[in-house]
């Protein structure tokens, strides 16, 4: 009996002795946003990160082919019944708000803004060459802009998001004011 009251008493006080630099471990297999982007060569990898949203999937089979269908610009083609179910709502106006496609196209076009907001808030603390962090900062800017021009085009005024940690709810901007912000970038 008196050796469980001992481990019990040994239990409780070693739990009043806390090893947080032990557990206080900075995550080593991952970027986090205090940890990137820091050198030159991060940089550039965090400006590479802006362009490749032109390259995303969702950018170019998003937005444009759904809103050419919806005009007289473009004809989906083929029958109401083939594959490409995903047009068809679309090209019929039938479209419901759990429907795929135009959500894809907004989180993309949001997802290289925020990496553009990285590359503009961050890279200008980097020790580097300084004709390098302006080139790099100048195609952020330019990119936000494009990813901002195509979402007013399509939904008129939205969220401006002009830095890497919004507030939760941002309000919806005037398409005045997000032209007015795309003029800057540009």
């Amino acid at each position: 009996m008196k050796s469980i009251r001992n481990i019990f008493v040994g239990i409780i006080a070693l739990s009043f002795f806390s090893c947080s630099d032990f557990l206080d471990i900075k995550p080593q297999s991952e970027l986090t946003q205090e940890a990137f982007p820091t050198t030159a060569s991060d940089a550039q990898l965090a400006t590479n990160a802006v362009y490749a949203t032109l390259r995303s999937w969702h950018y170019h089979s998003g937005g444009y082919p759904i809103l050419d269908i919806m005009s007289d610009d473009s004809h989906k083609g083929s029958n109401p019944n083939d594959q490409l179910n995903t047009l068809g709502p679309y090209d019929n106006f039938t479209i419901t708000p759990s429907q795929d496609g135009l959500d894809r196209w907004w989180a993309t076009l949001y997802e290289g803004i925020k990496r553009a907001n990285v590359v503009i808030e961050k890279v200008p603390e980097i020790e580097m060459d300084t004709n390098l962090r302006g080139r790099y900062i100048a195609e952020a800017h330019f990119l936000r802009g494009l990813y901002y021009f195509d979402l007013v085009r399509a939904w008129g005024g939205v969220p401006l998001v002009l830095t890497t940690t919004p507030p939760l709810k941002v309000p919806r901007s005037s398409a005045d004011e997000v032209y007015s912000q795309i003029e800057k970038d540009f």
